[in-house]
């Protein structure tokens, strides 16, 4: 292994010399197995040995993450004393470091001392094991959770005495100091009842609290819908023409938003199997409310940009994904991944842009399909709607159709 990593046999005896051989020798394999970069294995047979002398060459069992971090501060400090160690090492130890423990089995989670944690770890097991909610719901939930007992803290309130004054105050400041939307502050009102209802049905809270915990009412179509214009999108479109990775990469997911109004979950699920080349047609896999797939024509433009970076610039891995991160271990790229691709290149298009991430995108492919002259019916359609009244909310910006209405003539009602 250390010989194919390093070309100097001094560094190959120094390594192979060392003591924790095998745990080192397994880590490393588990790395290349991941696909890891050559140099990114190179630094971590170097941070391994360091981690090694730090330790005297004795495991910990069991170590946590706070005493991995206080073991490198000491080490680099003893190491370096006469001059000021980069910050780069830290991060780079630390990393290495906890990704070797964790490996082995040593590494200790983190007792988490916040308020309420007992309760937001048995509803997280609630919402996977009896409601079988999906991980992302669960994550969002308990975010919200958590920061509710935490501002209840703040307060001097715990779990088991707080009331709906209590509850009253924090929505008043979640709405004011935060300015959220009225369809936030009825998500997080939603979320935080349910928490409530929890609590209840446990004995951890006052009975009759999760009833007194009415969300706002937001009235189905009562906003426009949040895009940038069509000619935002064909001035973003026509700046990428790099030749660079990542931006070859970004070309290829930004038309597959605009020009086919997909979900970012759509987008990060598709494989290579979802390619028909030559009939030109992609399948994408619904998945909100009802999962089926659906198939579309492949677009030359599109076709060209996904077949540029599928040649010239997809790590060659044997993963399936068509958008995968450009670094090893080339893991499939997240749906925040995929949003913050859209945000950093669109934001500076147009400023003034309230939302400026995928479903941005969305909003202006159906505005264009609208103003083309497609039905209400048939945009459902191409976007995947399952139900009419999803659809209904780009009425209100097709001026045309509107100005019709209005030019009617009344008289003969009269």
């Amino acid at each position: 292994m250390f010989d194919e990593l390093f070309k100097r046999t001094a560094a190959v005896v120094r390594h192979t010399a060392a003591p924790l051989l095998v745990e080192r020798l397994l880590y490393l394999e588990h790395l290349r197995d991941v696909g890891s970069a050559h140099k990114t294995l190179i630094r971590y047979a170097d941070g391994m040995l360091c981690i090694g002398e730090m330790l005297r060459w004795t495991l910990p069992n069991p170590i946590t993450t706070e005493q991995v971090e206080a073991a490198v501060d000491r080490w680099i400090t003893r190491r370096h004393s006469r001059k000021i160690p980069g910050h780069a090492t830290k991060i780079a130890l630390r990393c290495t470091a906890r990704g070797w423990f964790r490996f082995l089995g040593l590494l200790q989670a983190n007792v988490d001392n916040h308020p309420g944690s007992e309760q937001i770890e048995a509803y997280a097991r609630f919402m996977l094991e009896e409601r079988n909610l999906s991980p992302v719901t669960v994550r969002a939930r308990c975010g919200h959770a958590a920061e509710f007992l935490r501002l209840l803290a703040e307060q001097g309130r715990d779990v088991v005495g707080f009331g709906w004054r209590d509850v009253d105050q924090i929505l008043v400041f979640k709405g004011r100091q935060e300015g959220l939307t009225r369809s936030s502050m009825q998500t997080y009102t939603y979320d935080l009842r349910n928490f409530v209802r929890f609590l209840e049905d446990r004995h951890h809270c006052l009975p009759g609290l999760a009833a007194a915990i009415r969300p706002g009412r937001v009235y189905q179509g009562e906003q426009l819908p949040m895009g940038p214009s069509w000619d935002v999108v064909c001035r973003l479109l026509d700046a990428m023409q790099g030749e660079t990775d990542s931006v070859v990469r970004d070309r290829a997911i930004m038309m597959l938003f605009a020009l086919y109004g997909l979900r970012a979950s759509e987008v990060q699920r598709l494989s290579l199997d979802d390619f028909d080349w030559e009939n030109a047609i992609i399948r994408v896999h619904r998945s909100k409310q009802c999962a089926r797939v659906e198939c579309y024509p492949l677009a030359h433009p599109t076709a060209q940009a996904l077949a540029t970076y599928i040649r010239s610039v997809r790590p060659k891995t044997d993963r399936r994904e068509v958008f995968l991160q450009m670094r090893a271990p080339y893991l499939p790229l997240s749906t925040s991944a995929l949003w913050q691709v859209v945000s950093r290149r669109l934001r500076p298009m147009d400023p003034g842009l309230r939302h400026h991430g995928p479903h941005a995108l969305r909003h202006a492919c159906a505005t264009r399909l609208l103003a083309r002259g497609m039905s209400m019916k048939e945009i459902g359609d191409f976007l995947g709607h399952r139900h009419p009244s999803t659809t209904a909310v780009y009425a209100k910006v097709d001026l045309h159709g509107l100005r019709r209405v209005a030019d009617v003539d009344l008289r003969r009602f009269l």
